[in-house]
C-alpha cells in the first residue's frame, strides 16, 4: 500500500474517532471554555437583544469571561461602554473590530462584578441598559455606535476587551420611517472543491473524497449550510464537477450519499442548494493565463472530466459556470476565463466602487477577449463571516459577535445604497479551506435575515440582475502571483495534451485510449496543488511520462533486409498493438532514394494486444541500395509509433537478364541438340540408297563388299 494511502486512512479514522466540537454555553453559571484561549482571560458575546435598539428599550448584553490561566480569576469586574456617535465609515468600523488595543468606547454605562471563575473555566455576566441613558437625542441618525465590554483585574489592570456595535434606530416603533433609508441583499458564496488529485494514485483521491464527505467531514459541513427549508437563508455552492463525479463513483456509501443529496431528486425545488460549476478540477486560471498558451489549449486543459466515472451526469439546473481565480485576478486571467467559456469570474478584493460606499456585486470587465461578467467579492464581509463560522480556535468569534459586525457593516452599506436606483446586493466568498460550524453559520444568517433589511439571497438571483455600472477601480494588466505552477510546466502539459489528442483519433474506445492521461495533464494545473508544489511537480512529471507512453504502445516489428529483383512486390510490414483498444492507422514507407517508389498507404485496423501484417505494394525503378522508414500515422497525421528503417537490395534488371539468360541456354541446347542429330545421321555404320537397292532385288543374295572409307 502506497503512503498517501495509508495517510488517507489515519486521516479517515481521525474523522470518525474525533470528538464533535462543544456546543457554545449561551445560559447558566460557569461553564466550560468554549473557544480556545490560551494563557490568558477573554472575554466574547453571547447575546444582545434586542439587534436593532430604539429609543424607549432596555439592550440587554449578555458576555462569557473565559479564564485561559492557571490559576482562579476573583475580584475582577467588567464596564459596558457605548459610543455616541454614529460610525458612518466601514473603514472605522473595521479598525474598531480589529484593534487589540484596551481602549475602550467611551465612559462604562454599566459595571459587574464577574463571579470567581476557575482556570479553564468561564462564567457569564449580563448587563442591562437603558437605551435612553445614552442621551442620543431626537435628532439621532440612524446606524451602529461602538460597543466595548472591558474586564479588569482586582488591580484595575486591563484583563480582554471585547469590542461589538450598537445598532440605533430612532423611530420609536417599527414603522421603520427613520429606520434604514434602503435594503440591502447578501449572498454567501462556498467552494465545494477537492484535494489534489494525484494521477499516479487516483484511489488516494476518491479515499480523501471519502474522508471529507462523510458525515461530520468538512464538505459534508458546508452542503448542509447550503441545504434547507424554503425561506431559510441558505449558502450558495460553486461545484467542482469533478469531485461529485468522483464521489459519486467512489463505491464509498458516505460519498455517493454526499453526492446524492446534491444531484439527486432532493437537489430541486425548495430547500435544494444553490449551485454554480468550477471547471473540473478547479484550475488555476492565473497560471494557465501568465503561461501563454493558445485559447484552445486553454479550453481543453480546464475542461476535462475523468471518463471512467461511468454513470454520473451533471444535472440540467447546473448551467451557470464561475472560473474562481486564487486572488485577486488580473486581465490576463479575466480574459482567460472568458476563453475557456465561463460564465462569470469571481473577482476577490477587486473592483471595488471608487464614488459609491454600496454598490453591486456584479460588474463588467473589458478584456482583449471582450467584455466579461464578473462577482465582485467584498473582503471585508467575507472576512467577518469567516471569522465566525469557520473552525473554533483562539482568534474564533461568536455568533452574536460576527452577527452584530456584519449587520453594522451592512447598516452603512444600506445608508450609502439609498444613492442607488437599484437594491444593492453583496457577496461574501468562503475560502477553499472552509470548514464551517453549521450551527453558527445558520444562526448567524439567520439573525441577518431576522434584521427586517438584509435579505440573504441565493447567488442565482445576483446573475440574473442587469448590470449597474459604476466607476471602480482598475484590475493590473498582468501580475504573477507566488505559488503559480511555472509556464514552462503549463506550456509542456498543453503541449503534451495536443499531441494526446492527436493520436486519440485512431482509437476505438477514445475514453479507454486517452481518458486517464487528460486527466493526469489536467491535475497539476488544480488550485489545490498550490500547497503541495513538491508533489505538483511530481504530478506534472509523471503526467507527460503518461502522455509519452501512448506513442509508444505501437510498434513496427523489426525484419530483415530485402531482395528485390521484380518490378513490383507487396513488402509485408507487421504493426504490433499493445493499447487496450482497437486502433486505425496508415502504413507509410518512405525510400531514402528514387529507385523504389510506392504506390499507396494502405489504412488497417489492429486489434488490442494483437499483431497485423500489412501488405505495401512498391515498383522498381532501377538497381541499388535502398532504406526504407516506415511509419505509422493515427487519422489525424500525428506519428503513432516510434519509426523503423529496413534495407532493400534493389535489382530491377536482374528478372529480365535472368530471363535471357535462361532463354539462351535453353536455345543453345536446343541448337547444340539439333547439331548432334545431323553429326549422328553422317555416321559410316549407315548405308546408302543404292546399297538398299541391290540388297533388295530378286535372286540370291550377293557378296557385298563395303569400301572402305577415305578419311
Amino acid at each position: 500500500m502506497s503512503w498517501s494511502r495509508i495517510l488517507s486512512a489515519v486521516v479517515a479514522l481521525l474523522a470518525v474517532v474525533a470528538p464533535a466540537s462543544p456546543a457554545l454555553a449561551t445560559t447558566g453559571a460557569p461553564t466550560q471554555v468554549a473557544r480556545a484561549v490560551e494563557d490568558g482571560v477573554a472575554v466574547e458575546l453571547v447575546q444582545l437583544a434586542p439587534t436593532v435598539a430604539r429609543p424607549g428599550d432596555t439592550q440587554t448584553v449578555t458576555v462569557r469571561v473565559m479564564n485561559g490561566t492557571s490559576a482562579p480569576l476573583t475580584g475582577a469586574t467588567a464596564d459596558l461602554a457605548v459610543g455616541w456617535a454614529p460610525v458612518t465609515s466601514r473603514s472605522e468600523l473595521a479598525a474598531w473590530g480589529d484593534s487589540e488595543t484596551a481602549v475602550t468606547a467611551g465612559t462604562p454605562q454599566e459595571r459587574e462584578s464577574v463571579p470567581d471563575v476557575a482556570a479553564g473555566g468561564s462564567a457569564q455576566i449580563t448587563f442591562e441598559l437603558r437605551v435612553d441613558a445614552l442621551q442620543l437625542g431626537d435628532d439621532a441618525v440612524w446606524g451602529p455606535r461602538l460597543m466595548s465590554v472591558a474586564v479588569t483585574d482586582r488591580d484595575g489592570a486591563p484583563l480582554d476587551t471585547l469590542r461589538t456595535y450598537l445598532l440605533f434606530d430612532p423611530t420609536a416603533d417599527d414603522t421603520r420611517d427613520g429606520g434604514p433609508p434602503a435594503a440591502v441583499r447578501l449572498s454567501v458564496l462556498a467552494p465545494v472543491t477537492g484535494p489534489p488529485l494525484d494521477p499516479a494514485d487516483p484511489a488516494a483521491y476518491a479515499t480523501t473524497v471519502a474522508t471529507r464527505t462523510v458525515a461530520g467531514g468538512s464538505l459534508s459541513r458546508v452542503l448542509d449550510t447550503a441545504r434547507g427549508s424554503a425561506g431559510e437563508p441558505t449558502v450558495s455552492l460553486a461545484v467542482d464537477p469533478a469531485l461529485v463525479a468522483a464521489a459519486a463513483g467512489s463505491g464509498d456509501p458516505g460519498a455517493a450519499g454526499w453526492a446524492d443529496q446534491l444531484t439527486g431528486p432532493g437537489s430541486t425545488g425548495a430547500g435544494a442548494p444553490d449551485v454554480v460549476t468550477l471547471p473540473p478540477l478547479d484550475p488555476d486560471l492565473a497560471a494557465i493565463a501568465h503561461a501563454g498558451i493558445s485559447a484552445r489549449a486553454a479550453t481543453a486543459a480546464t475542461s476535462t472530466l475523468p471518463a471512467s466515472l461511468d454513470g454520473w451526469e451533471m444535472p440540467e439546473a447546473w448551467s451557470t459556470t464561475l472560473a474562481w481565480p486564487v486572488r485577486t485576478p488580473d486581465l490576463q486571467t479575466v480574459s482567460t476565463a472568458r476563453h475557456i467559456g465561463a460564465d462569470h469570474v469571481l473577482v476577490p478584493g477587486g473592483l471595488v466602487p471608487t464614488t459609491l460606499v454600496a454598490a453591486s456585486g456584479l460588474a463588467t470587465v473589458d478584456t482583449a477577449a471582450g467584455e466579461v461578467s464578473a462577482v465582485v467579492a467584498d473582503d471585508q464581509l467575507s472576512s467577518v463571516l469567516l471569522s465566525g463560522t469557520g473552525a473554533k480556535g483562539a482568534d474564533a468569534v461568536t455568533p452574536a459577535e460576527t452577527s452584530q459586525r456584519l449587520l453594522a457593516d451592512l447598516a452603512i452599506l444600506a445608508t450609502d445604497a439609498a444613492a442607488s436606483a437599484s437594491t444593492v446586493h453583496l457577496v461574501a466568498a468562503m475560502p477553499r479551506n472552509w470548514s464551517p460550524d453549521v450551527a453558527a453559520t445558520r444562526e448567524t444568517l439567520e439573525t441577518l435575515e431576522a434584521s427586517g433589511w438584509v435579505d440573504v439571497a441565493p447567488l442565482s438571483e445576483l446573475l440574473a440582475q442587469p448590470v449597474v455600472d459604476v466607476p471602480r477601480t482598475q484590475l493590473e494588466r498582468s501580475s504573477r502571483g507566488r505559488g503559480e505552477l511555472r509556464a514552462s510546466t503549463v506550456r509542456d502539459l498543453a503541449t503534451a495534451r495536443r499531441a494526446a489528442e492527436s493520436l486519440a483519433t485512431m482509437a476505438a474506445d477514445r475514453d479507454a485510449f486517452v481518458g486517464d492521461v487528460e486527466v493526469a495533464l489536467a491535475a497539476p494545473l488544480s488550485v489545490s496543488f498550490r500547497s503541495a508544489r513538491p508533489e505538483r511537480d511530481a504530478a506534472a512529471q509523471f503526467a507527460l511520462e503518461r502522455a509519452g507512453e501512448l506513442s509508444r504502445g505501437l510498434s513496427v516489428v523489426p525484419r530483415g533486409d530485402l531482395t528485390l529483383v521484380s518490378a513490383a512486390l507487396d513488402v509485408p510490414v507487421r504493426i504490433r498493438n499493445d493499447h487496450s483498444t482497437d486502433v486505425t492507422v496508415t502504413v507509410v514507407l518512405r525510400p531514402d532514394d528514387p529507385r523504389l517508389t510506392v504506390d499507396e498507404k494502405p489504412t488497417v485496423v489492429v486489434p488490442a494486444g494483437q499483431s497485423a501484417d500489412v501488405p505495401v505494394h512498391v515498383r522498381a525503378i532501377g538497381s541499388g541500395d535502398v532504406k526504407v522508414a516506415v511509419d505509422v500515422l493515427a487519422p489525424s497525421g500525428a506519428v503513432a509509433a516510434d519509426p523503423s528503417v529496413f534495407s532493400v537490395r534493389v535489382r530491377a534488371g536482374w528478372e529480365t537478364v535472368g530471363t535471357a539468360v535462361v532463354a539462351g541456354a535453353v536455345g543453345l541446347l536446343f541448337v547444340a541438340g539439333i547439331w548432334r542429330t545431323v553429326r549422328r545421321g553422317r555416321s559410316p555404320r549407315r548405308t546408302t540408297g543404292e546399297y538398299v537397292a541391290e540388297s533388295t532385288a530378286t535372286g540370291p543374295t550377293p557378296h557385298i563388299t563395303i569400301p572402305e572409307r577415305k578419311s
